[in-house]
């Protein structure tokens, strides 16, 4: 609801994984419990004014405040005001919306979760309904497959997952961000994946948003080891939108892909000499990366992702602070300063604790 283009590409990596696992899935589907959120107030929650179509706008109010407040990423402060809401005024299906997204940013998934389901519950004609609960479904796969243990559960959940986004498309025809999500899910090799059903959605897209299709156009052609194509579907996406630099760093991460470095790091200059925005920051990101990767100018690379850490510019589309704390770590183990290493885990772990790269690399240290 809250994400632009620019924040899509680079967010749903992780459901490649997801998708591979997926296959164990078939027969297991089971309809979902109705919702544990009996009761957000003292009181039954009900549908509110867009139970019979999705006519949900978060911009009018009674949610302009809270909508303010999670622009500015106070999302402790958002969910009072959205509580406030639901005891005061008969809004509840669109305040549960809101409190989904706004728990997900606080990274209190089982909160987001119900919040989504009961979204869903009193708006099942609702698109952001939908699209809220699919995205906490994404969150908590996410979380599940960080661990082995975790991966049963998350294979459980990819069904209802793809269902949810499917169900949004169905509603909002105009829809991209479902469709990139899917698309994602398709890139795993079959009987998992389907790479025409990829393509399919890049062309669907591409209607809707014409930058973005041919993106993901160029990944779905990297997936399909079409490297070439690739690039020269980039590389014409630079020329018909110059001022665009999510081509440039897409570009970037192709060639970082395809081991070919000074082109990747060209391209990441390029992108960091322009504004400060999302591109800005995969690209400070990227350039970092690759140089712990490649395990040279790793003084550099620290700088780099102090630089990203400093601005802690935690939105769908990025990788969060904590995982270039996690990095950082990683390049001042390479330069065998492991205090530092260790004080950068567990920063990262201080603001994400269940972040298990970390974890694991300090019970390596001797934690």
């Amino acid at each position: 609801m809250f994400v632009t283009r620019r924040k899509m590409i680079g967010g749903f990596a992780c459901l490649i994984l997801l998708s591979v696992v997926g296959v164990c899935l078939v027969g297991w589907y089971q309809h979902e419990p109705e919702t544990q959120l009996l009761d957000a107030t003292g009181r039954t929650l009900i549908a509110g004014g867009a139970a019979s179509g999705d006519e949900f706008d978060a911009n009018k109010s009674p949610f302009s405040k809270a909508l303010a407040l999670i622009k500015r990423r106070q999302f402790a402060e958002a969910q009072v005001e959205l509580l406030r809401i639901i005891e005061q005024l008969d809004q509840d299906g669109q305040a549960c919306v809101l409190l989904s997204d706004v728990h997900r940013e606080l990274h209190d998934l089982p909160a987001a979760l119900d919040y989504g389901r009961k979204a869903v519950e009193l708006m099942p004609e609702s698109a952001p309904a939908h699209l809220a609960y699919a995205k906490a479904l994404g969150a908590q796969l996410s979380h599940d497959a960080k661990s082995v243990t975790g991966m049963l559960s998350a294979m459980k959940g990819l069904g209802l997952f793809k269902a949810e986004l499917d169900r949004v498309i169905q509603l909002n025809p105009a829809d991209t961000e479902a469709r990139a999500t899917l698309l994602f899910t398709n890139l795993a090799p079959r009987p998992w994946g389907n790479i025409q059903r990829a393509f399919s959605l890049c062309n669907e897209i591409e209607l809707h948003d014409a930058p973005l299709g041919i993106q993901l156009r160029a990944v779905c052609l990297q997936a399909d080891k079409k490297h070439e194509q690739a690039i020269e579907i980039l590389r014409d996406g630079i020329d018909r939108f110059p001022s665009d630099l999510t081509f440039r760093v897409t570009l970037a991460d192709i060639y970082f892909e395809q081991k070919k470095l000074d082109l990747a790091d060209s391209e990441y200059d390029l992108v960091i000499s322009g504004p400060t925005d999302q591109a800005y920051y995969r690209a400070l990101f990227g350039k970092a990366r690759l140089r712990i990767e490649s395990q040279f100018e790793l003084e550099q690379a620290i700088n780099l992702l102090d630089q990203f850490i400093s601005a802690s510019p935690e939105s769908e589309g990025l990788v969060t602070a904590s995982n270039a704390l996690c990095r950082k770590g990683a390049a001042l183990e390479l330069l065998q300063r492991l205090s530092e290493a260790r004080q950068a885990y567990e920063e990262c772990l201080r603001r994400d604790p269940g972040f298990e790269p970390a974890q694991e690399a300090l019970a390596k240290l001797g934690r």
